[in-house]
């Protein structure tokens, strides 16, 4: 144990009192993870899921932003209480030692080049389209693609290598706005049908592919539906991958008791005084997590809902070599020459994507093998920077290089990580907090609720949607 019981600082006055403007400085590490996200999961999966099955699948997307933000909590208010990474803790799960870090490290690493191949593929696509490349030579349209897309996994690796998180935290916060403003202002214009999207948010409707799906996209309809549905689920809001790295991140932020020197069997001093503290450093996270999944909420939305009033009426579906372009009309149905705003944005919300995740993916390495070791722990993170650089580029590469579906290229990542390891991720956190948390501090009832219902659900639609996957493989 540590020589002395955690004491955390005072909080700072905006903190300690009520929650004002002056309370979202603290957002700042959650708009990476919004802007990792957002890129693939909404301005692509989202607007697909509205064109192929409407609004009715509303309620799948605003449950698995509302579950992916109880996750991400809890493992936030954990890491601001203890100074620690959850994954130091989740080391002495039932089992051999270390083995849930390592484990989820190892599919974590698999995971790693499909999401960076195909990013950089669907943003070789986009350039393809900002650059007048006609998809009707299907051979040139694929070859430049790819080779846009290795340019772009080139650029991104050399600035991850050089640039410091602050950039970074800058530069996603900046695209998030510009992003946000141009979405919102789109979904008004289109006037979509707010009852049926009041409906389709709060009604479950399990999906099914309409007739003229089934004739006119026959490759989509190959694909079991609760595939296709999960596949969104698990790119909405990113997923255990990303959000390892994202409460890695929170160190940079010195809240509470990060930075403290605690071990696996920490103490935390209970008197009155400082537990007050504690709870108003929990504010902090609560802030960051919260902005960033409201972001990724609304996007959520509104995308499904430009998917259901703009592309389904039209029969117009996010697939094959149209990934993105058929999203175009969100703006310029209001003005043609949005057409520019839109591909400017579009193609700034897959680079910010892409850009962020390496540095994500770094720190997700170093917290998943941190614990195994001492020589592990102390190994500087610019280390594991270049290995993570150096995996993640040859393997999108050749994944680039030899899978042609970008969809293809991302399904196996999202329903593993972005769905089933965040239900298990629900259950090691309930463990994990009552495990090492004073009672005072522990998940209140509410909390834990939440925790144990999204893991139940995550990890059970997460294992269906693996099952349906691999048999449709087969």
């Amino acid at each position: 144990m540590p020589d002395t019981a955690i004491r955390y600082p005072d909080a700072p006055p905006e903190l300690a009192g009520r929650w004002s403007l002056r309370t979202l400085k603290y957002f700042g590490a959650g708009a990476i993870i919004a802007s990792v996200t957002i890129g693939s999961g909404e301005s692509l999966f989202a607007s697909r899921g509205g064109a192929l099955f409407g609004y009715t699948l509303l309620w799948c997307f605003v449950g698995g932003a509302v579950m992916k933000w109880v996750q991400v909590y809890t493992a936030a208010r954990y890491i601001t209480l203890t100074g620690e990474h959850p994954m130091t803790h989740w080391g002495h799960l039932p089992g051999p030692r270390n083995w849930v870090p390592i484990v989820i490290g190892l599919l974590s690493l698999l995971c790693f080049p499909f999401w960076l191949a195909g990013l950089p593929r669907i943003l070789g696509e986009i350039t393809n389209w900002i650059l007048g490349v006609s998809a009707e030579n299907d051979a040139q349209f694929v070859f430049m693609a790819r080779v846009w897309g290795t340019a772009a996994i080139v650029i991104a690796i050399s600035l991850t290598w050089v640039s410091s998180y602050t950039a970074l935290e800058k530069a996603q916060t900046l695209i998030l706005s510009f992003l946000l403003l141009s979405v919102l202002g789109a979904c008004l214009m289109a006037k979509p049908d707010w009852l049926m999207a009041l409906i389709g948010a709060i009604v479950p409707t399990i999906p099914e592919y309409e007739d003229w799906v089934v004739s006119g996209y026959p490759k989509i309809v190959e694909r079991p539906p609760w595939v296709e549905v999960l596949t969104y689920v698990g790119a909405i809001g990113g997923g255990t991958y990303d959000y390892i790295g994202y409460i890695s991140c929170l160190r940079e932020k010195k809240w509470g008791a990060i930075g403290a020197s605690s071990k696996a069997n920490l103490s935390i001093d209970c008197d009155e005084e400082n537990l007050g503290r504690a709870r108003s450093w929990l504010v902090a996270p609560k802030i960051d997590t919260g902005v960033s999944f409201f972001c990724i909420l609304v996007f959520t939305i509104c995308f499904v809902v430009l998917g259901a009033a703009v592309l389904n009426p039209a029969g117009e579906v996010p697939a094959g070599r149209d990934l993105l372009t058929h999203q175009e009309q969100f703006l310029t149905a209001i003005h043609p020459s949005l057409s520019y705003l839109y591909q400017i944005g579009i193609f700034f919300a897959f680079w910010g994507t892409m850009y962020g995740a390496y540095e994500i993916y770094t720190r997700t390495t170093y917290e998943c093998f941190a614990p195994i070791s001492q020589r592990l722990r102390d190994t500087p993170l610019k280390t594991y920077r270049f290995w993570v650089l150096l995996y993640c580029g040859i393997g999108g590469l050749i994944l680039l290089w030899t899978i042609d579906d970008p969809i293809a290229l991302v399904t196996p990542a999202a329903l593993v990580g972005g769905v089933f390891t965040c239900g298990l991720w629900c259950f090691a956190m309930i463990w994990t907090d009552r495990k090492f948390l004073p009672k005072p501090l522990q998940m209140g009832k509410g909390l834990l609720i939440a925790a144990t219902f999204s893991g139940t659900v995550l990890t059970l639609l997460g294992a269906k949607g693996i099952w349906d996957y691999v048999v449709g493989q087969g």
